[in-house]
């Protein structure tokens, strides 16, 4: 039995208009964004309940036997306050510390099929990002999103997993390792669904608002022309205030052909991480929100306090008494390729360096998202080599920017590779 306008058995006016909007959000029925366009619009949430809308106390302990909470608009960590979606969101169940808020964080987004070397890119974004202080969101699928969260957390950063279903629903399989990774790491999964919600064709779109909503920022490393990544980075484009940053590809490539219809709409492209940065006014280990110096070094390779030697790569004063560590050999061979600092061909360098050509492109694509080399019509060149000197002395320091490779060997430095498996 109900009362009147099909609301539950239990409900009477003495329950509180929280309790109401908790039952409603773990009512199943219409997409939550559509319940909250109504409750925009102006109806009542008692008014949208439902004959079968769970009683709140029930709701209450379910949620806190799955370890999820429930966040409403007007909680102190509310984290869409600023920057609210549209369509609107009335709820969030978390898993976790509260989303940051756009304010100091990014979206990573692409395809789940995406190349290896887009996937690549996009951990060594993900992984770039969370070094500079910026929280990384993206979609937790398989492909790009699970590719930026695993570079988030390998960088020691903190990653926001938006899912299109419930938090209990093991959705994609493939990534429950990740996500119980990023639970592990002080990171949150996020979802507008309740329990038990199966991840349908319908919940991913409206999902994505959401994604664009809690981020400054949304990256598309890869968008085929009808890919779901071409909705958040409208939706993030639309509000105004946040910027789109695309990785562009070749005009035969169907997973560039989104990317590249973005960039001809106005989106930024994107060469490296540092035009990431510089364009949000990051720093390399900086508070997103507070920081004014734009370090044009990856920060992955920035560990600071670490170098007796007091080097400050950027010249600026505000990276001495760093060392550089986290290159990979093949990055390293590759740049020692380099060390001249004078253009290579993409066949002389693979001879050179002696590497694959599929593991030559892989390099060169972290490097130029490091902003250490960059690819022109002469070849590939560094423009922003990792350095060490000799000896214990005086810093080396070169103008803004970073030293030429061929400056810092005449100054006494060296190639970056001191011998050890950093």
């Amino acid at each position: 039995m109900t009362g009147g306008e099909g609301r539950p058995r239990w409900w009477t006016p003495r329950v509180g208009e929280r309790e109401v909007l908790s039952s409603l959000a773990a009512t199943p029925g219409p997409l939550p964004a559509a319940v909250a366009t109504m409750l925009a619009e102006g109806r009542e949430p008692v008014s949208l309940l439902r004959a079968h809308s769970p009683e709140p106390d029930a709701v209450a302990e379910r949620l806190q036997a799955l370890g999820l909470r429930l966040l409403v608009p007007g909680d102190h960590d509310w984290p869409l306050a600023a920057n609210p979606p549209d369509p609107p969101c009335a709820w969030l169940f978390v898993a976790g510390p509260a989303p940051p808020g756009a304010a100091s964080s990014v979206a990573v987004v692409g395809g789940r099929r995406a190349s290896p070397l887009r996937r690549a890119a996009a951990r060594s974004i993900g992984a770039g990002l969370a070094r500079a202080g910026w929280c990384v969101v993206s979609g937790g699928a398989v492909g790009v999103d699970a590719a930026a969260h695993t570079g988030a957390l390998e960088a020691g950063g903190r990653t926001v997993v938006v899912l299109g279903c419930g938090l209990d629903v093991p959705y994609p399989r493939a990534n429950t390792g990740l996500f119980a990774r990023v639970r592990a790491a002080g990171g949150t999964l996020v979802s507008e669904h309740p329990p038990a919600t199966q991840p349908r064709a319908a919940n991913f779109l409206p999902r994505n608002r959401l994604i664009a909503a809690l981020s400054a920022a949304v990256v598309v490393v890869e968008a085929a022309e009808d890919s779901g990544s071409l909705s958040t980075a409208r939706a993030g484009g639309s509000r105004g205030v946040g910027h789109v940053f695309v990785l562009p590809g070749a005009p035969w490539d169907p997973g560039a052909a989104g990317c590249n219809q973005l960039i001809r709409d106005g989106a930024t492209l994107v060469r490296s991480l540092t035009d990431i940065l510089e364009e949000l006014g990051a720093t390399a280990g900086g508070d997103p929100a507070a920081s004014t110096h734009r370090c044009t070094v990856v920060p992955g390779t920035v560990v600071p306090g670490t170098d007796p030697s007091g080097i400050d790569p950027c010249g600026t004063g505000s990276c001495a008494g760093v060392t550089w560590t986290g290159l990979d050999p093949p990055a390293r061979t590759v740049l020692t390729a380099l060390i001249d600092g004078q253009p290579m061909t993409p066949g002389r360098l693979a001879t050179a360096a002696g590497l694959p050509p599929a593991t030559l492109d892989a390099t060169l694509l972290d490097l130029e998202l490091a902003g250490l080399v960059r690819r022109t019509a002469a070849g590939v060149q560094a423009i922003n080599l990792p350095s060490r000197i000799a000896s214990p002395g005086p810093a080396i320091r070169g103008p803004p920017g970073g030293t030429p490779a061929a400056e810092v060997l005449e100054r006494g430095g060296s190639d970056g590779d001191d011998g050890r498996d950093d």
